[in-house]
């Protein structure tokens, strides 16, 4: 399904008749960061997120849809964000899954493609979660454990929060942008213009140094207007 048209002009998503909203960044605040991030927890767990071992063969079997309604608290979230992102309090349990506005039913078959547009909308996508290698002995295991530690405190501490974020929008490009007019995008627009910002000036120092040493390497075969492309999930 192809979003960002209505995802570049900040245009609502009709997922299978069901409008999906995509809240402005003053809408997320009023909500609050964090209330409104919890909201999003449905659409990112799975097992490898959760470090459940199984076999591959067993992961198969078990769809991200199954892990959410297992867990009462997990299911009760859903709704609330089903009733938030679809501004709606039609929802009703029927079966294996959630009719939404007498219209769409939401199971294990469609909530993978329905979280994914909820995540996008958010510029966010699940976690990345490394398989661990395996180990020869307990040490090299404890070795592995402290090293992925390690990993999660770097990640943490070069972490970009929301204000920073809104703070480079406004002022890192060539041009001011109010945060009268950045309250009014939706967080996709925000890290859209964040990734744009940051393009063209690595495009733009990168071009510089082609121009002081002759060196045309580091530009080679690109251009400015590539790096303004909309990036897809799938890529």
């Amino acid at each position: 399904m192809d979003i960002y048209v209505n995802l570049e002009l900040e245009e609502p998503i009709n997922f299978q008749d069901v409008i999906i909203k995509s809240p402005s960044i003053s809408e997320v605040i009023r909500y609050g960061t964090e209330e409104y991030n919890r909201l999003l927890l449905p659409y990112i767990v799975s097992l490898d997120s959760l470090g459940v071992e199984c076999t591959d063969e067993a992961k198969e079997g078990i769809k991200n849809f199954d892990i959410v309604c297992s867990n009462e608290n997990m299911k009760n979230l859903l709704l609330e964000s089903l009733k938030y992102f679809c501004e709606t309090e039609s929802i009703v349990e029927v079966g294996e899954g959630f009719k939404i506005n007498d219209k769409l039913v939401l199971n294990r078959d469609n909530f993978d493609e329905f979280g994914g547009i909820i995540l996008e909308i958010n510029s966010r996508q699940k976690p990345k979660v490394e398989k661990p290698p395996v180990f020869k002995n307990d040490r090299q295991k404890d070795i592995w454990m402290k090293i992925q530690e390690g990993r999660k405190r770097g990640e943490k501490a070069s972490e970009l929060k929301l204000e920073d974020i809104i703070n480079f929008c406004e002022f890192g490009g060539r041009y001011h942008i109010p945060t009268t007019e950045i309250k009014t995008w939706t967080m996709w627009k925000l890290m859209n213009c964040y990734k744009s910002i940051v393009n063209m000036s690595k495009y733009s120092d990168n071009f510089s140094v082609c121009l002081a040493n002759g060196d045309i390497s580091p530009i080679e075969g690109q251009h400015w207007t590539d790096l303004l492309r909309v990036k897809h999930s799938s890529e």
